[in-house]
């Protein structure tokens, strides 16, 4: 078997990161696709390399066993034949090979082991139904709602086969034409020694078809895309940034395979007159320097409507009052409410008051 040096089909150095070897490959399959280079075979075989390539060097597990089988190679491991030592140097456990060193047992039980692990995941994902992507939307929650809890409707993304072209995704009145990469089959056959595993074809999807004429609805997808009311219960005390998983109303499933789960991400709207942190609710009150300073009760809004509380004499301004069990109800525990005072004052006085002012300032011995 000829060995092929992957990272050299890319472009890129052994010790490329993802992002690099991501890039090259949507370099060179922008430049040899098929599309791009009509009736042009070195490009489509060109193409197919490359594929292959960053199939293998885009998944973290296949690349590790990839270098594995590429550092054995450069040591003398190689070779063609059905023989399994063959597969690896023609050599029995033990025996010099080409590059001088020698093939240990466990060497050959470790990479049988990456071998087959490999294949039987090839074939599940040719043959076992596929789960559907998860989707996730932000929405919009008023405050009292994220407090007390309830029911939303809820606009979410659906998609659907498209009623114009029965899921085709070709123009009614035309025709899709073979792919040229996979021969129709849809996947590309893949080899490993005597190993051999099979893949979706990257140029049709896995169709084995290519789209010529697109349906206009669907663009050539085969779905649309539409949006559904469903209703939501929210939880009491959810937080803003919380997620809510609703199973089975995501993308829909491959191969008859289960549809993924929609993520409703949680912004809770600010409110006029309250904040929160943690299970507490903050509010401020405002008072004039007389109640500050002599006390008094006034009103204060609470989430369960108005409550009167009194400010204690000498009152400072963001001196902070507790109202015990006012906050939110969050797995079986209840948090309190804090009012933050805010001390008003005049913006204008007469001469009465002015002197009147003076002379509670020099009795009282403060400074003006």
């Amino acid at each position: 078997m000829t060995q092929e040096d992957y990272y050299e089909i890319l472009g890129v150095k052994q010790n490329a990161t993802e992002d690099e070897i991501r890039k090259a490959y949507r370099r060179l399959a922008k430049k040899y696709h098929p599309d791009r280079n009509q009736n042009d075979k070195a490009a489509e075989q060109r193409f197919k390399d490359i594929s292959k390539a960053y199939d293998v060097l885009g998944d973290k597990k296949k690349r590790a066993q990839y270098d594995r089988f590429r550092d054995l190679s450069s040591r003398g491991f190689g070779g063609q034949g059905f023989d399994v030592f063959q597969q690896f140097g023609g050599s029995k456990p033990g025996a010099a090979t080409r590059g001088g060193g020698r093939v240990r047992a466990e060497d050959l039980g470790d990479i049988f082991r990456d071998l087959l692990d490999f294949g039987t995941r090839a074939r599940s994902e040719q043959y076992e139904p596929q789960k559907g992507q998860d989707v996730y939307i932000r929405i919009d929650i008023p405050f009292e709602t994220a407090i007390r809890g309830g029911k939303m409707r809820v606009r979410i993304p659906e998609e659907k086969t498209c009623p114009i072209c029965k899921g085709s995704g070709a123009k009614p009145g035309t025709k899709m034409t073979k792919c040229k990469v996979c021969g129709g089959r849809g996947r590309l056959q893949e080899g490993q020694g005597a190993f051999a595993f099979s893949r979706p074809c990257p140029n049709c999807f896995g169709r084995g078809k290519i789209v010529k004429h697109p349906c206009t609805t669907c663009r050539g997808s085969g779905m649309v895309r539409t949006r559904k009311i469903i209703s939501v219960r929210i939880p009491p005390g959810i937080k803003d940034q919380a997620k809510i998983r609703l199973r089975g109303h995501g993308k829909p499933g491959i191969a008859a395979g289960p549809a993924g789960d929609l993520f409703l991400r949680i912004h809770v709207l600010p409110h006029g007159k309250f904040s929160r942190k943690g299970d507490n609710i903050y509010t401020e009150c405002a008072v004039n320097m007389v109640q500050a300073i002599l006390g008094s009760k006034v009103e204060v809004d609470t989430l369960d409507g108005k409550i009167k509380v009194r400010i204690p004499p000498g009152t400072q301004p963001g001196n902070k009052l507790r109202l015990k069990g006012h906050g939110v109800t969050s797995n079986g525990k209840t948090g309190d409410m804090y009012v933050v005072i805010k001390v008003t004052l005049p913006e204008k006085l007469s001469a009465e008051q002015r002197e009147h002012l003076l002379q509670f300032a020099r009795s009282a011995g403060i400074k003006t």
